[in-house]
């Protein structure tokens, strides 16, 4: 997969640690191992840093293997060569997939840190998932668990290109927030229409699972609720020792039309 320099447009070849295009412009790896192509400049708080931990202790107890499991299974059965993850975050997923070229691209310097340090096999892109820095028709799959749906993604797509996405089912986390809100609500779940592309297969998958206080915590701060929530609320996960939460997904498969 070609890289393209997000000054010019121009494609990016590797020199030892640099990515450089005809128009010498120059972009380095970081000390940690990712790339930087991100022209704007964009301040993060505190509270990207406490979330990011959150996740990384969350998702190292393996609460969600069985996603990533179930992920790497239709991976495999679409035996592609290239793929790009969307909002890769971490790389939990991203360096679990079995594919020869991977390319995770998000706009956390501190998830990509870690994403870079601990999966050597991926090249980590900081960039806005809506501006990507790839050629058009480049990759046989693209990935978004949990993020945006990017209008880069039928672009990127070689024809026949598989897109999958992972989003929330209605009762995901449900018994969370129950624990937390005076009026607990199911998640809306909507169709997810993308042009140019057709939706191949849905499933659904969900588990059930006896999570501690600490893990409770982990949870919620790193979801969306937990900057929406009131201190009252957040203070009541301190008083539950144990909780037995559902994780349910939808897996969506989409195949790119021809042109």
């Amino acid at each position: 997969m070609d890289l393209l320099c997000p000054v010019c447009h121009e494609k990016l070849t590797i020199n030892e640690r640099s990515y450089r295009c005809l128009n010498r412009h120059s972009f380095d790896l970081s000390r940690d191992g990712y790339l930087n192509l991100n022209m704007k400049s964009s301040q993060r708080s505190g509270d990207e840093k406490e979330m990011i931990r959150a996740r990384r202790s969350f998702l190292s107890k393996d609460h969600y293997l069985f996603l990533r499991n179930r992920l790497n299974e239709i991976i495999d059965e679409l035996s592609v060569e290239s793929m790009v993850d969307l909002g890769c975050g971490e790389g939990y997923y991203t360096g679990s997939f079995n594919v020869q070229e991977k390319i995770g691209i998000d706009l956390s310097k501190e998830a990509l840190k870690i994403a870079s340090k601990h999966d050597k096999r991926t090249l980590y892109v900081l960039k806005n998932i809506f501006e990507l820095p790839l050629k058009d028709s480049c990759t046989d799959l693209v990935t978004t668990v949990f993020a945006p749906v990017s209008r880069e993604i039928v672009r990127i797509l070689k024809d026949k290109g598989h897109f999958l996405l992972v989003r929330p089912d209605k009762r995901h986390l449900y018994e969370l927030k129950e624990a937390v809100y005076e009026h607990p609500y199911l998640n809306t779940v909507e169709d997810v229409e993308i042009r140019g592309m057709r939706l191949e297969r849905e499933e659904k998958i969900s588990s059930t699972v006896l999570l501690k206080n600490d893990e409770l915590i982990d949870l919620f701060k790193m979801t969306p609720y937990y900057h929406k929530t009131s201190p009252q609320d957040l203070n009541k996960l301190n008083d539950v020792d144990e909780l037995k939460v559902s994780f349910s997904f939808i897996i969506d498969l989409y195949i790119k039309e021809q042109s």
